[in-house]
């Protein structure tokens, strides 16, 4: 009797794929883990409460800017202490509006590690002026304002450099 020495490979074959798809698994995972999703916040409010109330979001947007003209006056800022200067006038008129609240979140596209959050309800002589803060690193940041009046708000962005 004769044996038959033609080995088969298929088993190592589907063995080795099976932990090539496992082991590229858990690579996708670590990396994913150490480089996470930034969310966008620039409505400056959750995820699912935009996604759930954009439409209304967009109406009372589009009141605002029926309404108001929101200038930020800050074209850059520098390395240490800032302050940021926002002018909203009435369109009708161009009168300087002083009874809103604004909000104010001051970001890094890639990391909300080093955000600046504040909030002004008055104005100051010609425009509303936040408290003085501090930036520590130089490249793009992006200053996301929130303006409301009560009635309708509005949401402004502008990207800022610092040099």
């Amino acid at each position: 009797m004769k044996k038959n020495n033609n080995k088969s490979f298929w088993p190592y074959g589907i063995t080795l794929a099976i932990l090539a798809v496992v082991v590229m698994g858990a690579g996708t995972i670590m990396i994913a883990l150490k480089h996470p999703v930034q969310m966008d916040e620039a409505y400056m409010k959750k995820y699912q409460n935009v996604d759930n109330h954009y439409n209304e979001i967009q109406k009372s947007q589009e009141l605002f800017d029926k309404k108001y003209k929101v200038v930020i006056k800050n074209d850059n800022f520098k390395l240490g202490e800032n302050r940021l200067y926002v002018n909203v006038l009435n369109k009708q008129d161009n009168s300087q509006i002083k009874d809103l609240t604004l909000d104010v979140k001051i970001t890094r596209p890639d990391d909300d590690r080093l955000d600046i959050k504040m909030s002004s309800k008055k104005a100051g002589e010609d425009s509303y002026v936040f408290p003085s803060f501090e930036i520590k690193n130089r490249g793009r940041w992006i200053v996301l304002l929130s303006v409301s009046d009560g009635k309708v708000e509005g949401f402004f962005k502008k990207e800022i450099d610092v040099n």
